[in-house]
């Protein structure tokens, strides 16, 4: 087939293609193309718009966070349809928060945005932020910093949205008295436990029985199919630790990355805002900031004016304190008075989108770089990797270009790219042991037509970002069922687990109907394989019987006058009779702290709920429209 392709697009026919290509990109433009994806809309909430950009942004995050979390369970636990709807769900409640933030007048600063960048410890390197980490991060992220950062302003504006919910839900002392009743209740508890297992000795099995069974459930009975592959595995951490480096290759790359072992300049300020929300304040800002400028020229403290008088809810506190930051990482307007002044110097009002500020430049901590030595073993890890990387990608193309050409072996790929052919041992449909045999997609690709059946090389498979596997059948081993000889015992045995507690579940509904009308108490009805406990007082964090007791002793009737009786069963098959003879309410703790950490519970339920019903409101009373395209955009 591809033989085929090549002979036609040395005719008349590619010229045609080539021609229709050129023209078109000629009547709109390369960048028409280029720019198509972003003009895709998922949704519209009020008229807003979600982009395409948008959703695929998140969905691949989100994805790549599952596939992390779930590994090769991925294919089977996550529904992508259903992650696609809760992407876009997820897009359009931000929306409608960003909205009723923009409304409310809610707006984060360029302050609050470099801090809590800046805090952030991915972002840093010995301890303290770093710039080439932070754009590192970014980069294998797919993200650039403008984005990021337009997504951090958004997603703080939805954190004080959130906050202010949080804030306003409160617990009263009845709704703690309530809880606490229901908390802390205990409950005095005896049970007859009906042992299943004396009862399934006491049943004969036949062989008649044995044989029906194993007729009516041949399905259990099977050796599965199972069979063996052959792969190649390219990896680029093998690559990697192959690749040969001279002293004067770590040199050169170190000379030309001297980027990435340099220390930006970073300059630490502080200021006092006076913010200016509405055209109309704008006279009385720099009023008041001149004022407090002469304040400065007489003498008084820069530190004490920005607590008592700056209006910014982040650094006033602090003294206007910014901390240390690189330049680019705040507004123009106030980046270039940082950047262009002397320790100590206070500037001139600065008019930025947020109001006028005064900036004092603290000090300056200035550009350098490490030297080769200090760095020479990340300068080795890095090379290595680069030059594995290249070779990676280049043999990856190899692999699946032979194996796809000459899909009746592996030899040809395997002497090209010079791995060796290994070989798994027999594993089943459910899998087997090590990274090839038990990944889901290579599951899917070995049991596939075109590999099981005809014998044909798997498409290259990605294991992980960095290793990469082609398959093909060695064997195949055929399911086998089992004789009946082989399984008779056991199934003799399952014959009777099930009779047994079938015995037990019935001779305990007979004991309920005689305790539960007086006719026998518990201890009447003990005998052998029926065993009584008396357990007394159990509150539901006990730890003296299994949960599935715990659970069926608070579900059960409270008892009035006389003891209230349910059933349970356990995992083994065991049934009881529980006999629930009174009830202790609650209280409230009287250590401080438990009372704290249950108003802190009920404060964050409540939170909780007033959050959902809030953003709830929010997304009724918006106009949105999901656009079917969501579900198929890539």
């Amino acid at each position: 087939m591809l033989q085929s392709i090549r002979e036609k697009s040395q005719g008349w026919i590619a010229w045609v293609i080539v021609g229709l290509i050129i023209i078109t990109f000629a009547l709109f433009g390369i960048d028409q193309y280029a720019q198509l994806e972003k003009t895709v809309v998922v949704a519209e909430v009020n008229g807003d718009e979600i982009t395409g950009n948008e959703f695929i942004s998140l969905y691949n995050r989100q994805k790549q966070r599952l596939q992390s979390q779930f590994g090769d369970m991925y294919d089977q636990i996550v529904d992508d349809k259903e992650l696609r709807s809760q992407v876009l769900d997820s897009l359009i409640e931000s929306k409608v928060i960003q909205q009723w933030a923009e409304s409310n007048n809610m707006f984060v600063s360029d302050a609050q945005l470099a801090r809590a960048i800046q805090s952030a410890d991915v972002f840093h390197k010995d301890g303290i932020f770093d710039e080439a980490t932070y754009q590192s991060v970014l980069a294998r992220n797919g993200l650039s910093a403008a984005r990021f950062e337009y997504e951090q302003r958004q997603f703080l504006a939805e954190q004080q949205f959130r906050q202010i919910t949080a804030t306003s839900a409160f617990s009263t002392d009845t709704q703690l008295e309530l809880l606490a009743r229901l908390l802390f209740q205990e409950r005095k508890l005896s049970y007859l436990r009906i042992d299943q297992r004396p009862l399934a000795k006491m049943v004969e099995v036949s062989e008649e029985q044995i044989a029906s069974f194993y007729d009516n459930n041949q399905a259990d009975f099977v050796i599965p199919e199972k069979i063996t592959l052959d792969y190649l595995l390219l990896s680029q951490d093998n690559l990697a630790k192959k690749v040969i480096i001279t002293e004067d290759d770590l040199q050169d790359y170190y000379e030309d990355n001297k980027n990435e072992f340099t220390l930006a300049e970073r300059r630490q300020a502080s200021h006092i805002l006076i913010r200016i929300d509405a055209p109309a304040q704008e006279e009385s800002a720099l009023k008041e900031i001149t004022e407090i400028q002469a304040k400065l020229a007489e003498g008084a403290s820069f530190e004490t004016l920005a607590r008592e008088r700056s209006q910014d809810p982040g650094s006033a506190s602090l003294g206007g304190d910014l901390g240390m930051f690189q330049q680019g990482m705040m507004v123009t307007e106030f980046d270039n008075a940082v950047f262009s002044m002397e320790i100590g110097q206070v500037s001139e009002p600065i008019k930025t989108d947020f109001g006028y500020h005064l900036i004092k430049l603290v000090a300056i901590e200035e550009k350098s770089t490490k030297p080769f030595e200090d760095v020479k073993a990340t300068v080795e890890e890095q090379f290595r990797l680069r030059a594995a990387e290249k070779q990676y990608f280049d043999l990856l193309e190899q692999l699946s270009t032979i194996t796809y050409e000459q899909s009746d072996s592996l030899v040809p790929a395997a002497d090209a790219i010079g791995v060796e052919i290994q070989t798994t041992q027999p594993f089943s449909r459910q899998g087997g042991e090590g990274e090839v045999a038990s990944n889901s997609k290579v599951l899917a690709a070995a049991f596939s037509e075109d590999v099981k059946k005809r014998g044909m090389n798997s498409p290259v498979i990605e294991l992980t970002p960095t290793s990469s596997v082609v398959v093909r059948i060695n064997t195949v081993i055929d399911a086998q069922q089992k004789e009946l000889a082989d399984v008779a015992s056991e199934i003799a045995k399952e014959i009777q687990r099930q009779a047994g507690v079938k015995a037990s579940s019935d001779l305990a509904k007979e004991i309920l109907a005689k305790v539960q009308t007086g006719e026998a108490t518990l201890d009447d009805l003990v005998k052998e394989g029926v065993e009584l406990k008396v357990l007394g007082w159990l509150n539901r964090e006990n730890r003296q019987v299994l949960p599935e007791v715990t659970q069926a002793l608070f579900k059960a009737p409270k008892p009035e006058d006389t003891p209230s009786y349910v059933v349970a069963t356990l995992p083994t098959g065991d049934s009881l009779v529980l006999e629930i003879s009174a009830v202790k309410e609650g209280k409230l703790p009287e250590e401080a702290g438990l009372k704290s950490q249950l108003l802190t519970a009920v404060e964050q339920v409540l939170a909780t709920s007033e959050m959902d019903a809030r953003v709830g409101a929010l997304i009724e009373q918006a106009d949105i429209d999901k656009k079917a395209v969501y579900q198929t955009i890539k």
